[in-house]
């Protein structure tokens, strides 16, 4: 494998990084960051063969101008009480009933890499931010295969990623941006929208993969405000804590 593969998917990693940090709580520690690390990753986002630059750019320029104390009950709004656009996969799917056996495979992958999440972070498996720290790893270690020569490692981490992009990751993000780019009333979430439809939509068409979108559904939007303790817009217990 030649320098450049190996560096695409670091590229790959730090982008799957970025988008799994800003869909964290908003915090301030947390913003401060995701700021440094969208800073960090301008030669990622140009090394890449794909036509994401503007919305980075745009993204970068809502993380300086956010108003964290705006964020935050935007995030609880969108993600924890009305759920206008719920960051889980299996809320995506029409029949309820597969959903033990969706999070059961995802949960197979994460076992397979050795991928964990911390004990106090109460993610489900199926989260956007999970789901993307996965595919930061898995990148990771494809790069690290390919720098050590070791290639059966590097086809079964590269089957693996072609796979969960195929039936998990970039079967429902798409649609999930696109309803954050309608739903929300922050620039943030809007742009964070806009750039993980087209990131993962590049990723697709990179990959030479055409994902099955039976089953996946768009939301219907409660009518009302669902009793929650964060609903005043303060941050779940959990959500201040690293993913992995």
């Amino acid at each position: 494998m030649t320098q450049m593969e190996k560096e695409m998917a670091l590229a790959r990693a730090d982008v799957y990084r970025l988008l799994s940090m800003a869909f964290v709580y908003p915090g301030k520690e947390e913003m401060e960051s995701l700021q440094e690390l969208a800073a960090d990753i301008e030669g990622s986002i140009s090394l890449l063969p794909y036509d994401i630059k503007e919305e980075y750019l745009a993204f970068c320029d809502s993380i300086a101008k956010a108003d964290i104390e705006t964020l935050k009950p935007e995030y609880t709004e969108l993600f924890l009480t009305r759920m206008f656009c719920p960051p889980t996969e299996t809320v995506y799917g029409k029949n309820s009933f597969n959903t033990p056996n969706i999070l059961g495979d995802i949960g197979g992958f994460y076992k397979a890499f050795g991928f964990t999440l911390s004990d106090k972070a109460a993610c489900a498996h199926d989260n956007v931010a999970v789901e993307l720290e996965f595919m930061s790893f898995l990148e990771i270690k494809i790069a690290y295969a390919m720098e050590q020569g070791m290639e059966e490692n590097l086809d079964t981490c590269q089957t693996a990623k072609r796979k969960f992009l195929a039936e998990h990751i970039g079967r429902w993000t798409g649609l999930f941006g696109e309803n954050l780019k309608v739903r929300s009333g922050e620039d943030y979430y809007k742009i964070l929208g806009q750039l993980i439809s087209k990131f993962i939509g590049a990723e697709l068409e990179f990959n030479g993969i055409k994902v099955d979108i039976e089953g996946i559904e768009e939301l219907v939007v409660e009518s009302g405000p669902i009793e929650c303790p964060q609903a005043s817009g303060e941050a779940p217990e959990e959500a201040n804590v690293p993913l992995h």
